[in-house]
């Protein structure tokens, strides 16, 4: 049996406190950014590094690149975000909440 919390902070500074305490508990995370945002990939490093700190490293992470259904607005390349994952030791995958593209693969 495996237990989800799922908890969609936007990457609002407000909610640092929380994700913080969850991060130590946790067996795996998924960081997951909005490939129409430059701005949401250019934050990966704050956020795997407060992963990093929380976790001292031994956890499972996924890197998910969110909406690519909206592929004429991309602002962040697969290969990118690939480098970056595997730069980082993370798997990857890329999804689409709104057409449920690989959804279930990656949970």
């Amino acid at each position: 049996m495996v237990k989800i919390q799922a908890w969609d902070t936007a990457g609002q500074e407000r909610y640092q406190a929380i994700t913080d305490a969850y991060y130590q508990g946790a067996k795996g995370v998924l960081i997951v950014f909005d490939v129409t945002k430059e701005s949401s990939f250019s934050n990966l490093p704050k956020w795997y590094g407060r992963i990093q700190d929380a976790t001292e490293g031994k956890i499972v992470k996924l890197l998910i690149s969110n909406k690519i259904d909206l592929e004429n607005n991309r602002a962040v390349t697969t290969d990118l975000a690939k480098e970056y994952a595997k730069k980082n030791n993370m798997m990857f995958i890329e999804t689409s909440a709104l057409d449920s593209t690989n959804i279930e693969e990656a949970f």
